[in-house]
């Protein structure tokens, strides 16, 4: 045993010479080579070997801590611009679209992520209760303000209106006074014209020479067209002759160009920037298994509504709400065409099977259906609209409005 862990360990020894010298002297080499290309490798990677005995630096807890915070905060920031957009195309978010679309910071999971920005919407809304109510009702009172008619509403433009005719006449009678005196005045201001004459010559010709004068660069200036004058027209945002004086480049991003074009790029060697957070009127829809998120200026809470039933593949509820709803609030009754559309998408079929599973279920004994002369169905419910005045409305709306236009 003793020989054979000799014979294991002779070549880490010291005191094993080989019987070939040049064999020895060629593993030597090769040896070194390896080595100097481990160093190559190594220094290729940008590792730095620390001294012997020393340790590398690492950050502290709080360091730690804060980049933590950090990448929170701007997680929370992305995710609320992208509900934003989303709610702009129509859509809701839920939480399964961070992790594809890389928003989950990299020290959580997509589950820990999901709850934690949950948590902090509700407690920053709670605490900005007074602050949202506020907004909501500046902004109600100024589309209250807003009036979009041009004349009286439910008068024909065809009666005329005689006040604003004798107006019409009154002015065109003072237009026909005036005419005479108007004459007289372009006579003065010919005569005028005439003497001032000279006196323009006189100063165009010294405001031409003084332009000459200010075109003539000085001599610590450089040239047009120069190699300095270039190197000033590289720099995009402090040229005042340059279209990108005065920009603001948001912080973290440069000015580079590309093919001839100037592009916003990310400075990747600017430390990271912490991002406004904006969820003031971010809203939460609580369904079975997780929650929808959607912005109330771009997305009204109705078709957050219907959206929100579509995701939840609940057809029943969703088909329901909808009828239940254009009874109560127009009213009117609902046309199953209408559950063709986004984000509904329910085919001629898929109407049918819901219909008779809530005919089926008992539960909803207020809704009826009723069909237009040309065939198109509708639905209502009778606690908001009586049958006949139902059908009625679905044969204006059907076969009676279309003709009239």
């Amino acid at each position: 045993m003793s020989e054979q862990m000799k014979t294991a360990g002779e070549p880490l020894g010291q005191d094993v010479v080989s019987g070939d010298p040049e064999s020895a002297v060629g593993e030597v080499a090769a040896n070194q080579d390896v080595a100097a290309a481990g160093d190559a490798e190594a220094a290729a990677a940008g590792v730095d070997e620390a001294p012997e005995g020393e340790e590398a630096d690492e950050p502290t807890e709080e360091e730690l801590a804060a980049a933590r915070e950090l990448a929170e905060n701007n997680a929370l920031a992305d995710v609320f611009d992208d509900v934003r957009k989303q709610s702009a195309d129509s859509h809701l978010v839920t939480p399964e679209r961070w992790p594809e679309i890389g928003l989950v910071p990299e020290h959580m999971t997509a589950e820990d992520f999901e709850m934690f920005v949950y948590e902090w919407l509700e407690d920053y809304q709670a605490e900005h209760k007074d602050e949202i109510e506020a907004e909501r009702a500046a902004e109600r009172a100024k589309a209250a303000a807003v009036r979009s008619a041009t004349r009286a509403v439910g008068v024909p433009p065809k009666i005329p209106n005689r006040r604003l005719e004798q107006i019409e006449v009154d002015n065109e009678a003072k237009a026909a006074d005036k005419a005479p005196e108007a004459v007289e005045d372009s006579a003065e201001a010919e005569s005028a014209a005439g003497v001032d004459a000279s006196v323009q010559v006189d100063n165009a010709a010294e405001s031409a020479e003084s332009a000459a004068v200010a075109a003539t660069p000085a001599a610590s200036e450089p040239a047009p067209g120069s190699p300095d004058s270039a190197a000033e027209d590289e720099q995009p945002a402090e040229d005042d002759r340059s279209p990108f004086a005065g920009l603001r480049i948001p912080e973290g991003y440069r000015l580079e160009q590309i093919e001839g074009e100037w592009v916003l790029v990310e400075n990747e060697s600017a430390a990271p920037v912490r991002k406004e957070i904006k969820c003031n009127r971010i809203k939460v829809l609580m369904g079975m298994h997780s929650y929808y998120l959607y912005d109330e200026t771009l997305m009204t809470a109705s078709y957050a509504r219907w959206a929100f039933l579509a995701a939840e593949d609940n057809p029943v509820v969703t088909f329901v709400e909808c009828v239940r709803e254009d009874s109560r609030v127009y009213p009117r009754p609902y046309a199953a065409e209408c559950l063709k559309n986004p984000p509904f998408r329910m085919t001629d079929e898929q109407i049918e099977e819901t219909w008779q599973a809530v005919r089926d279920s008992g539960n909803y004994p207020d809704i009826e259906r009723t069909e237009a002369s040309n065939g198109d169905v509708y639905y209502y419910s009778t606690q908001y609209l009586e049958s006949g005045y139902a059908e009625s409305l679905a044969e204006y709306d059907a076969v009676e409005r279309p003709a009239d236009v």
